[in-house]
């Protein structure tokens, strides 16, 4: 059995027993079940792993794409490039148990977008790169290139 059906499983079995404690004292009980880690709704998720190969200032935009694949967005003016991925939210349990009566029900809540940002030269060669989350508010592409304007003439070894 894989540890996430292992999780899962374990997670239920809590829910159940918040469940019939609350149904016993009448209380909320609130259980929050996470998705599966490796669900992605959009995107390729790009780990710490993946971008070990990454040295500014030594490291090309080929070698890049040839290692991650092409890029979610990118811009020419700063060069950068942006990795996005979403994942699905997380799933709310609810309960309200009083002495004569219960009620349940459940909601999504969370989920998140996030990217990996990668700034080049005007030689191609990387200069910056940095793991972020994104709110939903505002475009990709301005956050790129807000995000790549910085530091623009900061020198790397």
């Amino acid at each position: 059995m894989n540890e996430a059906l292992a999780g899962r499983r374990e997670l239920a079995s809590l829910a159940w027993l918040v469940l019939v404690a609350s149904l016993f004292a009448g209380c909320l009980a609130i259980v929050p079940v996470p998705p599966d880690s490796a669900d992605v709704r959009k995107g390729r998720k790009i780990e710490h792993s993946d971008v070990g190969f990454i040295v500014p200032g030594v490291t090309t935009r080929r070698e890049v794409e040839h290692h991650l694949g092409p890029s979610t967005r990118h811009c020419d003016h700063p060069p950068a490039s942006a990795y996005l991925w979403e994942t699905p939210p997380w799933t709310m349990y609810w309960w309200v148990a009083v002495p004569d009566a219960a009620f349940s029900d459940n909601f999504l809540a969370g989920g998140g977008r996030y990217v990996f940002f990668i700034a080049f030269d005007d030689r191609g060669i990387v200069r910056k790169c940095e793991f972020r989350s994104l709110s939903q508010r505002g475009s990709l592409d301005d956050k790129l290139e807000l995000w790549a304007k910085r530091d623009r003439h900061r020198k790397f070894p």
